[in-house]
Protein backbone atom coordinates (compact mmCIF):
# COMPACT_ATOMS: atom_id res chain seq x y z
CA UNK A 1 0.00 0.00 0.00
CA UNK A 2 3.00 2.33 0.37
CA UNK A 3 2.92 2.58 -3.44
CA UNK A 4 -0.16 4.81 -3.13
CA UNK A 5 -0.37 8.35 -1.80
CA UNK A 6 -2.07 8.82 1.59
CA UNK A 7 -5.38 10.08 0.19
CA UNK A 8 -5.51 7.11 -2.21
CA UNK A 9 -4.81 4.71 0.65
CA UNK A 10 -7.62 6.17 2.74
CA UNK A 11 -10.05 5.55 -0.10
CA UNK A 12 -8.84 2.02 -0.82
CA UNK A 13 -9.17 0.77 2.77
CA UNK A 14 -12.56 2.40 3.40
CA UNK A 15 -15.19 -0.38 3.43
CA UNK A 16 -18.14 1.86 4.31
CA UNK A 17 -21.38 0.89 2.55
CA UNK A 18 -21.84 4.44 1.20
CA UNK A 19 -18.80 6.38 -0.01
CA UNK A 20 -18.53 9.62 -1.93
CA UNK A 21 -15.41 11.33 -3.29
CA UNK A 22 -15.33 15.02 -4.24
CA UNK A 23 -12.07 15.23 -6.14
CA UNK A 24 -9.73 17.17 -8.37
CA UNK A 25 -9.20 15.96 -11.90
CA UNK A 26 -6.24 13.67 -12.64
CA UNK A 27 -4.95 13.05 -9.12
CA UNK A 28 -5.18 9.25 -9.27
CA UNK A 29 -8.57 8.48 -7.73
CA UNK A 30 -9.81 6.30 -10.61
CA UNK A 31 -6.42 4.59 -10.48
CA UNK A 32 -6.91 3.78 -6.79
CA UNK A 33 -10.55 2.81 -7.28
CA UNK A 34 -9.70 0.31 -10.01
CA UNK A 35 -7.09 -1.24 -7.69
CA UNK A 36 -9.77 -1.60 -5.03
CA UNK A 37 -12.18 -3.21 -7.51
CA UNK A 38 -9.57 -5.77 -8.56
CA UNK A 39 -8.65 -6.47 -4.92
CA UNK A 40 -12.28 -7.09 -3.97
CA UNK A 41 -12.65 -9.63 -6.77
CA UNK A 42 -9.44 -11.44 -5.82
CA UNK A 43 -10.60 -11.80 -2.21
CA UNK A 44 -13.79 -13.61 -3.19
CA UNK A 45 -13.94 -17.40 -2.58
CA UNK A 46 -14.06 -19.93 -5.40
CA UNK A 47 -17.48 -20.11 -7.01
CA UNK A 48 -18.31 -16.51 -6.12
CA UNK A 49 -21.12 -14.63 -7.85
CA UNK A 50 -19.82 -11.22 -6.75
CA UNK A 51 -20.23 -8.40 -9.29
CA UNK A 52 -18.55 -5.01 -9.26
CA UNK A 53 -20.57 -2.65 -11.46
CA UNK A 54 -18.82 0.41 -12.88
CA UNK A 55 -20.84 3.17 -14.54
CA UNK A 56 -18.73 5.56 -16.62
CA UNK A 57 -19.72 8.66 -18.58
CA UNK A 58 -19.24 7.08 -22.04
CA UNK A 59 -18.35 3.84 -23.79
CA UNK A 60 -14.68 4.68 -24.32
CA UNK A 61 -14.17 5.47 -20.63
CA UNK A 62 -15.97 2.27 -19.68
CA UNK A 63 -13.60 0.24 -21.85
CA UNK A 64 -10.51 2.09 -20.61
CA UNK A 65 -11.42 1.31 -17.01
CA UNK A 66 -10.85 -2.34 -17.94
CA UNK A 67 -7.96 -2.13 -20.41
CA UNK A 68 -5.94 0.67 -18.78
CA UNK A 69 -6.58 0.07 -15.09
CA UNK A 70 -8.05 -3.31 -14.13
CA UNK A 71 -5.75 -5.11 -16.57
CA UNK A 72 -2.70 -3.54 -14.89
CA UNK A 73 -3.72 -4.67 -11.42
CA UNK A 74 -4.71 -8.14 -12.57
CA UNK A 75 -1.29 -8.55 -14.16
CA UNK A 76 0.48 -7.21 -11.07
CA UNK A 77 -1.37 -9.71 -8.87
CA UNK A 78 -0.93 -12.62 -11.31
CA UNK A 79 -4.71 -12.99 -11.45
CA UNK A 80 -6.30 -15.34 -13.96
CA UNK A 81 -9.07 -13.40 -15.65
CA UNK A 82 -10.80 -13.19 -19.03
CA UNK A 83 -11.68 -9.98 -20.85
CA UNK A 84 -8.81 -7.77 -19.68
CA UNK A 85 -8.27 -6.56 -23.26
CA UNK A 86 -11.83 -5.25 -23.48
CA UNK A 87 -12.90 -7.92 -25.96
CA UNK A 88 -15.46 -9.60 -23.70
CA UNK A 89 -18.64 -7.60 -24.30
CA UNK A 90 -21.76 -9.11 -22.77
CA UNK A 91 -25.43 -8.17 -22.78
CA UNK A 92 -26.43 -7.19 -19.24
CA UNK A 93 -29.97 -6.04 -20.07
CA UNK A 94 -31.66 -7.80 -22.97
CA UNK A 95 -34.82 -5.70 -22.80
CA UNK A 96 -32.96 -2.44 -23.35
CA UNK A 97 -30.02 -3.87 -25.30
CA UNK A 98 -27.44 -2.70 -22.74
CA UNK A 99 -23.96 -4.22 -22.95
CA UNK A 100 -20.91 -4.04 -20.69
CA UNK A 101 -17.20 -4.79 -20.83
CA UNK A 102 -16.88 -7.77 -18.51
CA UNK A 103 -13.82 -9.19 -16.74
CA UNK A 104 -14.39 -12.70 -15.39
CA UNK A 105 -11.99 -13.89 -12.70
CA UNK A 106 -11.14 -17.54 -12.19
CA UNK A 107 -13.04 -17.58 -8.88
CA UNK A 108 -16.28 -16.43 -10.56
CA UNK A 109 -16.15 -12.77 -9.52
CA UNK A 110 -16.82 -10.19 -12.23
CA UNK A 111 -16.26 -6.54 -13.04
CA UNK A 112 -18.89 -5.13 -15.41
CA UNK A 113 -17.97 -1.73 -16.83
CA UNK A 114 -20.61 0.09 -18.84
CA UNK A 115 -21.40 3.55 -20.14
CA UNK A 116 -23.99 5.75 -18.48
CA UNK A 117 -27.43 4.14 -18.52
CA UNK A 118 -29.43 4.09 -15.27
CA UNK A 119 -31.66 1.30 -16.61
CA UNK A 120 -28.72 -1.10 -16.49
CA UNK A 121 -29.08 -1.36 -12.70
CA UNK A 122 -32.73 -2.46 -12.72
CA UNK A 123 -33.01 -5.78 -10.89
CA UNK A 124 -29.26 -6.01 -10.33
CA UNK A 125 -27.24 -6.55 -7.16
CA UNK A 126 -23.58 -6.10 -6.29
CA UNK A 127 -21.13 -3.33 -5.51
CA UNK A 128 -21.66 -0.13 -7.50
CA UNK A 129 -19.15 2.49 -8.63
CA UNK A 130 -20.54 5.65 -10.21
CA UNK A 131 -17.47 7.18 -11.85
CA UNK A 132 -17.51 10.91 -12.73
CA UNK A 133 -21.13 11.18 -11.63
CA UNK A 134 -21.29 14.95 -12.18
CA UNK A 135 -20.75 14.40 -15.92
CA UNK A 136 -23.80 12.13 -16.22
CA UNK A 137 -26.82 13.76 -17.85
CA UNK A 138 -29.45 12.28 -15.51
CA UNK A 139 -27.73 12.02 -12.14
CA UNK A 140 -30.89 11.76 -10.07
CA UNK A 141 -32.17 8.73 -12.01
CA UNK A 142 -28.70 7.17 -12.01
CA UNK A 143 -28.52 7.35 -8.22
CA UNK A 144 -32.13 6.24 -7.77
CA UNK A 145 -31.53 3.10 -9.86
CA UNK A 146 -28.09 2.32 -8.37
CA UNK A 147 -28.89 2.66 -4.68
CA UNK A 148 -31.25 -0.38 -4.35
CA UNK A 149 -28.50 -2.63 -5.76
CA UNK A 150 -26.67 -2.54 -2.41
CA UNK A 151 -29.66 -3.63 -0.30
CA UNK A 152 -28.14 -7.04 0.54
CA UNK A 153 -24.95 -5.73 2.13
CA UNK A 154 -23.14 -4.33 -0.88
CA UNK A 155 -21.38 -1.02 -1.39
CA UNK A 156 -22.07 2.17 -3.37
CA UNK A 157 -19.09 4.36 -4.28
CA UNK A 158 -19.49 7.72 -6.01
CA UNK A 159 -16.45 9.47 -7.47
CA UNK A 160 -16.37 12.72 -9.42
CA UNK A 161 -14.79 16.04 -10.17
CA UNK A 162 -17.28 18.80 -10.88
CA UNK A 163 -18.61 19.40 -14.36
CA UNK A 164 -17.36 22.80 -15.61
CA UNK A 165 -20.78 23.21 -17.26
CA UNK A 166 -22.62 21.93 -14.19
CA UNK A 167 -23.95 23.77 -11.18
CA UNK A 168 -24.27 23.70 -7.42
CA UNK A 169 -27.75 22.22 -7.95
CA UNK A 170 -26.52 18.99 -9.56
CA UNK A 171 -27.30 15.75 -7.73
CA UNK A 172 -23.61 15.08 -7.06
CA UNK A 173 -23.08 18.58 -5.64
CA UNK A 174 -26.12 18.19 -3.42
CA UNK A 175 -24.97 14.78 -2.15
CA UNK A 176 -21.58 16.26 -1.24
CA UNK A 177 -23.24 19.21 0.46
CA UNK A 178 -25.40 16.91 2.60
CA UNK A 179 -22.45 14.65 3.44
CA UNK A 180 -20.48 17.67 4.69
CA UNK A 181 -23.46 18.97 6.69
CA UNK A 182 -25.62 16.68 8.85
CA UNK A 183 -24.74 13.60 6.73
CA UNK A 184 -28.22 12.20 7.27
CA UNK A 185 -27.67 9.73 4.41
CA UNK A 186 -24.62 8.21 6.11
CA UNK A 187 -21.93 8.73 3.47
CA UNK A 188 -18.24 8.32 4.17
CA UNK A 189 -17.01 11.61 2.71
CA UNK A 190 -13.65 11.97 0.96
CA UNK A 191 -12.34 15.19 -0.60
CA UNK A 192 -9.07 15.94 -2.38
CA UNK A 193 -8.35 19.25 -4.10
CA UNK A 194 -5.25 19.86 -6.19
CA UNK A 195 -3.59 21.58 -3.24
CA UNK A 196 -4.50 18.65 -0.98
CA UNK A 197 -2.96 16.20 -3.46
CA UNK A 198 0.19 18.32 -3.79
CA UNK A 199 0.57 18.45 0.00
CA UNK A 200 0.46 14.64 0.12
CA UNK A 201 3.15 14.04 -2.51
CA UNK A 202 1.35 14.17 -5.86
CA UNK A 203 3.95 16.34 -7.62
CA UNK A 204 6.73 13.97 -6.62
CA UNK A 205 4.79 11.10 -8.22
CA UNK A 206 4.33 13.15 -11.40
CA UNK A 207 8.04 13.99 -11.42
CA UNK A 208 8.90 10.28 -11.32
CA UNK A 209 6.92 9.78 -14.52
CA UNK A 210 8.41 12.88 -16.15
CA UNK A 211 11.95 11.85 -15.27
CA UNK A 212 11.37 8.40 -16.77
CA UNK A 213 10.34 10.12 -20.02
CA UNK A 214 13.34 12.44 -19.97
CA UNK A 215 11.22 15.51 -19.27
CA UNK A 216 12.09 18.27 -16.78
CA UNK A 217 10.64 18.01 -13.30
CA UNK A 218 8.94 20.80 -11.36
CA UNK A 219 8.68 22.10 -7.84
CA UNK A 220 5.30 21.96 -6.16
CA UNK A 221 4.84 25.70 -6.71
CA UNK A 222 5.77 25.49 -10.40
CA UNK A 223 3.39 22.60 -10.97
CA UNK A 224 0.49 24.37 -9.28
CA UNK A 225 1.05 27.56 -11.27
CA UNK A 226 1.27 25.64 -14.54
CA UNK A 227 -2.09 23.99 -13.89
CA UNK A 228 -3.71 27.24 -12.78
CA UNK A 229 -2.43 29.25 -15.73
CA UNK A 230 -3.58 26.61 -18.18
CA UNK A 231 -7.26 27.04 -17.23
CA UNK A 232 -9.20 29.49 -19.37
CA UNK A 233 -11.30 30.81 -16.49
CA UNK A 234 -11.32 30.90 -12.72
CA UNK A 235 -14.47 28.77 -12.67
CA UNK A 236 -12.75 26.14 -14.83
CA UNK A 237 -9.88 25.93 -12.34
CA UNK A 238 -12.20 25.86 -9.35
CA UNK A 239 -14.52 23.16 -10.72
CA UNK A 240 -11.84 20.93 -12.20
CA UNK A 241 -9.15 21.19 -9.55
CA UNK A 242 -10.46 22.80 -6.36
CA UNK A 243 -13.76 20.94 -5.81
CA UNK A 244 -15.89 24.09 -6.10
CA UNK A 245 -19.13 23.64 -8.09
CA UNK A 246 -20.46 26.41 -10.29
CA UNK A 247 -22.73 28.76 -8.41
CA UNK A 248 -25.83 29.74 -10.34
CA UNK A 249 -29.24 31.36 -10.01
CA UNK A 250 -28.87 35.00 -10.98
CA UNK A 251 -25.13 35.53 -10.59
CA UNK A 252 -23.35 37.47 -13.32
CA UNK A 253 -21.60 35.15 -15.75
CA UNK A 254 -18.75 37.63 -16.17
CA UNK A 255 -17.62 38.77 -12.74
CA UNK A 256 -18.19 42.48 -12.02
CA UNK A 257 -14.52 43.09 -11.23
CA UNK A 258 -13.55 41.70 -14.64
CA UNK A 259 -15.98 44.03 -16.40
CA UNK A 260 -14.73 46.98 -14.35
CA UNK A 261 -11.13 46.20 -15.29
CA UNK A 262 -12.08 45.99 -18.98
CA UNK A 263 -13.40 49.56 -19.12
CA UNK A 264 -10.77 51.85 -20.70
CA UNK A 265 -10.55 55.14 -22.56
CA UNK A 266 -10.90 53.95 -26.14
CA UNK A 267 -11.77 55.57 -29.45
CA UNK A 268 -14.99 53.81 -30.39
CA UNK A 269 -17.72 54.66 -32.88
CA UNK A 270 -21.31 53.62 -32.13
CA UNK A 271 -23.76 53.80 -35.01
CA UNK A 272 -27.46 53.26 -34.38
CA UNK A 273 -30.22 52.40 -36.83
CA UNK A 274 -33.89 52.61 -35.90
CA UNK A 275 -36.10 51.05 -38.55
CA UNK A 276 -34.64 51.17 -42.03
CA UNK A 277 -33.77 54.86 -42.11
CA UNK A 278 -31.57 57.22 -40.17
CA UNK A 279 -27.86 56.89 -40.80
CA UNK A 280 -28.26 54.09 -43.31
CA UNK A 281 -26.62 55.93 -46.21
CA UNK A 282 -23.50 56.48 -44.15
CA UNK A 283 -23.19 53.03 -42.61
CA UNK A 284 -23.48 51.16 -45.91
CA UNK A 285 -20.48 52.94 -47.46
CA UNK A 286 -17.08 51.19 -47.24
CA UNK A 287 -15.32 54.55 -47.48
CA UNK A 288 -17.03 55.66 -44.28
CA UNK A 289 -15.67 52.65 -42.41
CA UNK A 290 -12.20 53.24 -43.83
CA UNK A 291 -12.27 56.63 -42.13
CA UNK A 292 -13.63 55.28 -38.84
CA UNK A 293 -11.25 52.32 -38.61
CA UNK A 294 -7.59 53.29 -39.15
CA UNK A 295 -5.75 51.29 -41.78
CA UNK A 296 -2.94 48.87 -41.00
CA UNK A 297 -4.77 47.20 -38.12
CA UNK A 298 -6.50 43.83 -37.95
CA UNK A 299 -10.24 43.89 -37.32
CA UNK A 300 -12.83 41.21 -36.71
CA UNK A 301 -16.57 41.52 -36.28
CA UNK A 302 -19.37 39.58 -34.65
CA UNK A 303 -22.98 39.81 -35.83
CA UNK A 304 -25.93 38.91 -33.60
CA UNK A 305 -29.09 38.87 -35.69
CA UNK A 306 -32.58 40.18 -34.89
CA UNK A 307 -35.43 41.66 -36.91
CA UNK A 308 -38.21 43.06 -34.74
CA UNK A 309 -38.13 42.87 -30.93
CA UNK A 310 -34.44 42.57 -30.05
CA UNK A 311 -31.42 44.41 -31.42
CA UNK A 312 -29.20 43.33 -34.24
CA UNK A 313 -25.67 44.09 -33.12
CA UNK A 314 -22.37 44.27 -35.01
CA UNK A 315 -19.31 44.34 -32.73
CA UNK A 316 -16.00 45.28 -34.38
CA UNK A 317 -12.82 44.47 -32.45
CA UNK A 318 -9.38 45.83 -33.22
CA UNK A 319 -6.77 43.21 -32.44
CA UNK A 320 -3.41 43.94 -30.89
CA UNK A 321 -1.65 40.69 -30.10
CA UNK A 322 -3.86 38.82 -27.64
CA UNK A 323 -5.84 41.94 -26.78
CA UNK A 324 -9.12 42.89 -28.46
CA UNK A 325 -10.50 46.43 -28.21
CA UNK A 326 -13.98 47.49 -29.24
CA UNK A 327 -13.41 49.88 -32.16
CA UNK A 328 -16.93 50.17 -33.54
CA UNK A 329 -20.44 49.06 -32.70
CA UNK A 330 -23.57 49.14 -34.85
CA UNK A 331 -26.95 48.40 -33.32
CA UNK A 332 -30.05 48.06 -35.48
CA UNK A 333 -33.61 47.95 -34.17
CA UNK A 334 -36.49 46.86 -36.40
CA UNK A 335 -34.21 47.14 -39.41
CA UNK A 336 -34.96 45.06 -42.51
CA UNK A 337 -32.48 42.30 -43.30
CA UNK A 338 -31.72 43.87 -46.66
CA UNK A 339 -30.44 46.99 -44.90
CA UNK A 340 -28.58 44.98 -42.27
CA UNK A 341 -26.83 43.03 -44.99
CA UNK A 342 -25.65 46.25 -46.64
CA UNK A 343 -24.06 47.40 -43.38
CA UNK A 344 -22.26 44.06 -42.98
CA UNK A 345 -21.16 44.10 -46.61
CA UNK A 346 -19.67 47.58 -46.26
CA UNK A 347 -17.54 46.40 -43.34
CA UNK A 348 -16.51 43.14 -44.97
CA UNK A 349 -15.51 44.99 -48.16
CA UNK A 350 -12.91 46.78 -46.05
CA UNK A 351 -11.12 43.47 -45.52
CA UNK A 352 -12.61 42.85 -42.08
CA UNK A 353 -13.33 39.22 -41.21
CA UNK A 354 -16.29 38.13 -39.15
CA UNK A 355 -18.74 35.58 -37.76
CA UNK A 356 -22.50 35.71 -37.39
CA UNK A 357 -25.35 33.84 -35.77
CA UNK A 358 -26.82 31.66 -38.52
CA UNK A 359 -29.52 30.18 -36.29
CA UNK A 360 -33.18 30.79 -37.12
CA UNK A 361 -33.67 34.30 -38.51
CA UNK A 362 -29.98 34.67 -39.22
CA UNK A 363 -29.69 31.62 -41.46
CA UNK A 364 -30.42 33.25 -44.81
CA UNK A 365 -28.48 36.45 -44.30
CA UNK A 366 -25.43 34.60 -42.94
CA UNK A 367 -25.53 32.13 -45.84
CA UNK A 368 -25.62 35.05 -48.28
CA UNK A 369 -22.66 36.72 -46.56
CA UNK A 370 -20.71 33.45 -46.49
CA UNK A 371 -21.24 33.08 -50.22
CA UNK A 372 -20.38 36.68 -51.11
CA UNK A 373 -17.43 36.91 -48.72
CA UNK A 374 -16.12 33.36 -48.80
CA UNK A 375 -13.06 33.08 -46.61
CA UNK A 376 -13.92 36.26 -44.71
CA UNK A 377 -17.22 35.47 -43.00
CA UNK A 378 -18.58 32.35 -41.30
CA UNK A 379 -21.91 31.50 -39.73
CA UNK A 380 -22.01 29.94 -36.28
CA UNK A 381 -24.81 27.71 -35.01
CA UNK A 382 -25.56 29.75 -31.94
CA UNK A 383 -28.10 27.30 -30.53
CA UNK A 384 -25.57 24.46 -30.22
CA UNK A 385 -22.55 26.66 -29.44
CA UNK A 386 -23.98 29.00 -26.81
CA UNK A 387 -22.03 27.56 -23.87
CA UNK A 388 -18.79 27.51 -25.86
CA UNK A 389 -19.32 31.10 -26.95
CA UNK A 390 -20.15 32.05 -23.38
CA UNK A 391 -16.96 30.45 -22.09
CA UNK A 392 -14.97 32.25 -24.78
CA UNK A 393 -16.53 35.55 -23.73
CA UNK A 394 -15.97 34.92 -20.03
CA UNK A 395 -12.35 33.83 -20.45
CA UNK A 396 -11.51 36.88 -22.59
CA UNK A 397 -12.67 39.25 -19.85
CA UNK A 398 -11.09 37.23 -17.03
CA UNK A 399 -7.74 37.27 -18.85
CA UNK A 400 -8.05 41.03 -19.56
CA UNK A 401 -7.99 40.33 -23.29
CA UNK A 402 -11.17 42.25 -24.16
CA UNK A 403 -11.44 46.01 -23.57
CA UNK A 404 -14.58 48.15 -23.79
CA UNK A 405 -14.96 51.96 -23.95
CA UNK A 406 -15.51 54.09 -20.86
CA UNK A 407 -17.91 56.46 -22.63
CA UNK A 408 -20.55 53.80 -23.31
CA UNK A 409 -21.77 52.29 -20.00
CA UNK A 410 -24.60 50.67 -21.97
CA UNK A 411 -22.11 48.12 -23.31
CA UNK A 412 -20.92 47.10 -19.87
CA UNK A 413 -24.56 46.83 -18.75
CA UNK A 414 -25.31 44.45 -21.60
CA UNK A 415 -22.41 42.18 -20.72
CA UNK A 416 -23.50 42.25 -17.07
CA UNK A 417 -26.99 41.13 -18.10
CA UNK A 418 -25.79 37.59 -18.90
CA UNK A 419 -26.59 35.48 -15.85
CA UNK A 420 -25.91 31.99 -14.60
CA UNK A 421 -28.81 29.63 -14.06
CA UNK A 422 -29.29 25.87 -14.12
CA UNK A 423 -31.51 23.30 -15.77
CA UNK A 424 -33.72 20.93 -13.80
CA UNK A 425 -30.89 18.39 -14.10
CA UNK A 426 -28.43 20.83 -12.50
CA UNK A 427 -26.48 21.75 -15.62
CA UNK A 428 -25.22 25.30 -16.10
CA UNK A 429 -27.51 27.48 -18.18
CA UNK A 430 -26.94 31.02 -19.45
CA UNK A 431 -29.85 33.44 -19.34
CA UNK A 432 -30.13 37.16 -20.05
CA UNK A 433 -31.56 39.75 -17.70
CA UNK A 434 -32.53 43.33 -18.45
CA UNK A 435 -30.19 45.97 -19.78
CA UNK A 436 -31.71 49.03 -18.13
CA UNK A 437 -29.69 51.36 -20.36
CA UNK A 438 -30.68 49.67 -23.63
CA UNK A 439 -34.08 48.04 -23.05
CA UNK A 440 -34.26 46.71 -26.62
CA UNK A 441 -31.17 44.57 -26.08
CA UNK A 442 -31.43 41.21 -24.42
CA UNK A 443 -27.74 40.43 -24.38
CA UNK A 444 -27.52 41.04 -28.13
CA UNK A 445 -24.54 43.38 -27.81
CA UNK A 446 -22.77 40.93 -25.51
CA UNK A 447 -23.32 37.97 -27.83
CA UNK A 448 -22.01 39.96 -30.80
CA UNK A 449 -18.83 40.42 -28.74
CA UNK A 450 -18.60 36.65 -28.26
CA UNK A 451 -19.01 36.13 -32.00
CA UNK A 452 -16.24 38.66 -32.69
CA UNK A 453 -13.95 36.73 -30.36
CA UNK A 454 -14.87 33.57 -32.24
CA UNK A 455 -14.03 35.30 -35.53
CA UNK A 456 -10.62 36.20 -34.12
CA UNK A 457 -9.99 32.50 -33.53
CA UNK A 458 -11.43 31.49 -36.89
CA UNK A 459 -9.35 33.96 -38.86
CA UNK A 460 -6.30 34.27 -36.61
CA UNK A 461 -3.34 35.38 -38.68
CA UNK A 462 -5.77 36.43 -41.39
CA UNK A 463 -5.95 39.68 -43.32
CA UNK A 464 -5.51 43.16 -41.96
CA UNK A 465 -8.09 45.67 -43.06
CA UNK A 466 -7.67 46.94 -46.63
CA UNK A 467 -5.98 43.67 -47.63
CA UNK A 468 -8.75 41.17 -48.42
CA UNK A 469 -7.65 37.55 -48.44
CA UNK A 470 -8.62 34.85 -50.91
CA UNK A 471 -7.98 32.19 -48.27
CA UNK A 472 -10.96 29.93 -47.63
CA UNK A 473 -12.13 29.64 -44.05
CA UNK A 474 -11.54 26.22 -42.53
CA UNK A 475 -14.33 25.40 -40.11
CA UNK A 476 -14.51 22.71 -37.53
CA UNK A 477 -17.78 21.22 -36.33
CA UNK A 478 -19.50 22.90 -33.39
CA UNK A 479 -18.38 20.01 -31.18
CA UNK A 480 -14.76 20.86 -32.03
CA UNK A 481 -15.23 24.51 -31.19
CA UNK A 482 -11.79 24.95 -29.72
CA UNK A 483 -9.88 22.46 -31.87
CA UNK A 484 -7.01 23.67 -34.06
CA UNK A 485 -7.63 27.34 -33.33
CA UNK A 486 -5.20 29.93 -32.15
CA UNK A 487 -6.70 31.04 -28.88
CA UNK A 488 -7.20 34.80 -28.87
CA UNK A 489 -7.54 34.79 -25.12
CA UNK A 490 -4.48 32.67 -24.40
CA UNK A 491 -3.73 32.95 -20.71
CA UNK A 492 -0.52 34.87 -20.11
CA UNK A 493 2.11 33.87 -17.57
CA UNK A 494 0.83 36.65 -15.34
CA UNK A 495 -2.78 35.37 -15.61
CA UNK A 496 -4.44 37.59 -13.05
CA UNK A 497 -8.04 36.44 -13.51
CA UNK A 498 -9.21 39.95 -12.58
Amino acid sequence: MSYFLPYQQRWIVDDSPLKIYEKSRRVGITYATSYRANRKCLREPQGSSFVQWVSSRDDLTAKEFITDYVAKWAKESNAIARGLDGSNVEVVDEKHGITAYVVRYNNGARICSLSSNPLAFAGKGGDILLDEMDLHLDQATLYAMAYPCITWGNQLEIVSAYNPDGSIESEFAQLCKRAKADNSMGFSMHRTTLTDAIAEGFVEKVNEVKAAKGRPTQTREEFYEQIRRGCLTRSAFETQYMCVPNETSGLQFIEPICLNNAVQKLDCYWGKLEGSNGGEDTLIKPEFWREVLPAGKQYVLGYDVARTGDLSSVWVNRLDGNCAMLAALVTMHKTRFEKQKKVLAALLKCGITGAGDNTGLGMNICEDLETEFAGSFVGVNFASSKMQLGTLLQSAFEAHNQLIPLQYPEIKADLAAIKKDHTSAGRLLLTVGKNELVPESHGDIAWSCALALYAAQEFAGGPCRMEPSSKKAVRDSDDEFYTSRRNLNEISKENRWC
